[in-house]
């Protein structure tokens, strides 16, 4: 499995001087609260889970794409099957994250594929759709799929990068779909 970098995404680090909000050293029998040894042992150990806490304090808050951190809305949109973009910037991942829903239910049409390039390019785009379909009541394999009357999806852009549109294009329509990008420029 590959991974990709966001590089315009940060990681959330310690914060410091952190407080849990229940104390080990309040917890302890007054015995070993006496002794200073334990008591540093506490206090240390609750700067390191304060953090845990406070996430589990804002969970619903880092399941929200709009407001969660950015590592963690990138994440999110593996689960949602969202397409990141290595281009894109904060704002347009949690925009897409958000989304996906919404995208989903249009899958394998031209508003998929118009909605899914547009605002990320700031071009137009041209798409021509046959709008046909294949329908077979058996299997049949691919090799037996008729290559000049099947459905086909022909994209049009002004875009330097037609490698990287023929990638986000190619996993919007069915496979079965002829498809060809070119530039309109």
């Amino acid at each position: 499995m590959t991974e990709t970098r966001h590089t315009s995404i940060s990681k959330r680090q310690l914060v410091p001087g952190a407080r849990s909000p229940f104390p080990l050293e309040a917890q302890v029998p007054a015995m070993l609260a006496e002794d200073p040894l334990i008591c540093a042992f506490l206090r240390a150990l609750d700067e390191v889970i304060a953090p845990a806490i406070q996430t589990l304090d804002c969970f619903d808050a880092y399941l929200d794409p709009r407001i969660a951190p950015p590592d963690m809305t990138a994440y999110i949109g593996s689960w949602v099957l969202a397409d990141i973009d290595n281009v894109w910037d904060e704002a347009a991942i949690r925009d897409d994250v958000a989304n996906a829903h919404q995208r989903a239910s249009w899958s394998g049409t031209a508003y998929a594929i118009r909605t899914r390039l547009v605002p990320r390019e700031a071009a137009s785009v041209e798409i021509d759709d046959s709008g046909s379909t294949l329908v077979n009541m058996k299997p049949t394999s691919p090799a037996d799929w008729a290559t000049d009357d099947g459905p086909s999806v022909r994209v049009r852009i002004a875009a330097s990068d037609i490698d990287r549109i023929q990638q986000i294009v190619t996993k919007l329509v069915p496979a079965h779909v002829k498809l060809e990008v070119e530039s309109a420029t």
